[in-house]
């Protein structure tokens, strides 16, 4: 994973203000971080809020399948429940196949599905059947927006096309106030290209969570039919 100098660092050298292998002043990162992050801050206006891969463990209870995330995420890449010991992947649906559960209260011992309603400002999760067994630690991976980068050494784990995006996007942030005469005529096209990638992609996960591709939910159904 990159670090935020090296990104940084990168978007400098797109548009010839440094050479590969030169590296910068240190009140010229600090001033790129502040711009870096004015930059980021904007993109939450347009649909291209970046975000960074997190792990949430929320620990659950048997009286209730519902639960308020600490943070909202913008698409839960994978969820499971560890229960007693075993820990069970979940099939994540969309509104339509949360609908499609027959009983949601009903109580077992294992946990099979998870929906998340990404509502705004908190997102809520709700999983079924309820488990009976107990501790039990929900553990899903996220996307979630990332906030304002707070330090240069900062490690950063973005999704694909993500990084590509800030990268050129920052590069031509930066020209203004470091014009060059040699940059490559199709930067400011490249970075607009990453940049739509981005809002469409985060436009289609608003509207849906992901659904398991056929080799998890086979796993999931596997792993829980061993354990009855």
């Amino acid at each position: 994973m990159p670090t935020v100098s090296e990104l940084i660092h990168s978007s400098f050298r797109l548009i010839g203000a440094i050479a590969a292998g030169e590296t910068l002043e240190t009140f010229e990162l600090n001033d790129a971080l502040v711009s870096l992050n004015q930059m980021l801050s904007s993109w939450h206006t347009e649909g291209a809020s970046a975000v960074a891969r997190q792990r949430l463990a929320i620990p659950i209870n048997s009286s209730t399948g519902t639960y308020p995330l600490p943070q909202r995420p913008v698409r839960i890449e994978a969820a499971s429940v560890a229960i007693a010991g075993v820990d069970v992947p979940l099939q994540i649906v969309d509104s339509v196949g949360w609908e499609a559960v027959p009983e949601k209260n009903a109580m077992a011992i294992y946990v099979r599905t998870l929906f998340c309603d990404y509502g705004v400002p908190q997102a809520t999760v709700y999983i079924a059947p309820i488990p009976r067994v107990m501790p039990a630690l929900l553990e899903m991976w996220i996307y979630a927006v990332i906030g304002h980068f707070t330090s240069l050494t900062e490690s950063i784990d973005l999704p694909e096309g993500y990084e590509q995006a800030i990268r050129y996007n920052f590069a031509v942030a930066l020209l203004p106030e470091y014009p060059r005469t040699q940059v490559d005529p199709t930067l400011v096209a490249q970075a607009q290209a990453f940049k739509n990638s981005i809002v469409a992609l985060n436009r289609a996960n608003h509207m849906s969570s992901m659904q398991p591709s056929t080799v998890q939910a086979a796993i999931a159904d596997a792993t829980q039919a061993a354990v009855r």
